[in-house]
């Protein structure tokens, strides 16, 4: 007869079985995070789950699955004119609307971001929530350039200036800076000043989130691909910068200007990559919201056409005379 081995031998042995496949699968956790290291805008994290605090912080690989969703290839013509493309009326005739609505609120208090720092007060203050930078139905890609520069303090008055560390908008900046939702940048550090830049310019009034989500919970739906929103909220120096690249935005001529995206409630959905169908889809909806007072649609065309969206916080398009 072969000997048994002690009952505590194989306890001893199954002790290590366990403790060695623990220690692998704590390996495979760590490959995997740091393959699948989470982004709240190119600044890499340790985990790679979704943030339950502000649902902001998603993965580079999910990020880039969605871009890939939302880019893959049709069998059908895509661009700025493809044949069956069907533009509503709604979607004419420019921005005068949105100016005019945009002056009532200046008229009412409100006050347009003139810089960077001046989108970091307005986050404080709760005026502007950020997007995350992808979610199951929309993820967000910035076609606009964005630079490393030092952050600069503007006025019409006295144009661009260096911001002093003193200065109230210096605070703001720093506080941010020290704990962007749970992030720390330094404002010494190049490429930090970019994402937070990117951060900020992925901002938009809660109002405006909602319809953002409702558009496009209707087009994934539709078609099972996210929907890309360009453009958010802009900073007027910011959008004096675009002036000199981008041909389609709004002129900045002076201190009266009103471009719509220094209202917080603006925002851009790229069209390039979608076929008549999916465009006359999103040119019904937003019709829809336009009849129904939400929101005041419009079709660009040129270098970089997009539809540009503009809601109204209380529901009632301005009169206009």
């Amino acid at each position: 007869m072969k000997k048994q081995l002690p009952l505590f031998i194989f306890l001893i042995l199954g002790l290590c079985f366990i403790g060695s496949t623990a220690c692998q699968n704590n390996q495979t956790g760590i490959n995997s995070t740091n393959q699948n290291q989470t982004v709240s805008n190119g600044k890499q994290n340790p985990s790679p789950t979704v943030s339950s605090k502000t649902n902001l912080k998603v993965t580079q690989e999910f990020w880039k699955q969605q871009l890939d969703k939302a880019n893959e290839k049709r069998d059908q013509p895509t661009g700025e004119r493809p044949p069956g493309l069907n533009v509503m009326v709604e979607l004419c005739c420019g921005v005068p609307k949105q100016s005019k609505r945009l002056q009532e609120m200046v008229d009412a208090g409100y006050v347009q971001p003139l810089d960077f720092a001046d989108l970091a007060e307005k986050r404080a203050k709760g005026e502007l929530v950020e997007l995350p930078l992808a979610t199951e139905t929309y993820l967000v890609d910035f076609e606009e350039k964005v630079t490393e520069d030092e952050f600069s303090s503007f006025s019409f008055e006295e144009r661009t200036k260096p911001l002093q560390p003193d200065s109230p908008k210096f605070a703001f900046l720093k506080k941010l800076a020290d704990d962007f939702d749970g992030e720390k940048y330094d404002l010494n550090n190049p490429k930090d000043r970019k994402q937070m830049r990117i951060r900020l310019l992925r901002m938009i009034n809660p109002e405006a989130k909602k319809v953002i989500e409702e558009v496009a919970d209707s087009y994934q739906k539709k078609f099972n691909r996210p929907l890309k929103i360009s453009d958010m909220v802009r900073s007027m120096d910011y959008q004096i910068d675009l002036n000199k690249t981008n041909a389609n935005s709004f002129k900045v001529m002076g201190k009266d200007s009103r471009p719509p995206h220094t209202s917080g409630y603006a925002f851009d959905i790229a069209r390039k990559h979608l076929t008549a169908e999916e465009q006359n889809f999103i040119i019904q909806k937003l019709a829809e919201m336009e009849n129904n007072g939400k929101l005041d649609g419009l079709i660009e065309y040129g270098a970089r056409y997009v539809f540009h969206v503009f809601v109204y916080q209380d529901g009632k398009p301005p009169k206009m005379e």
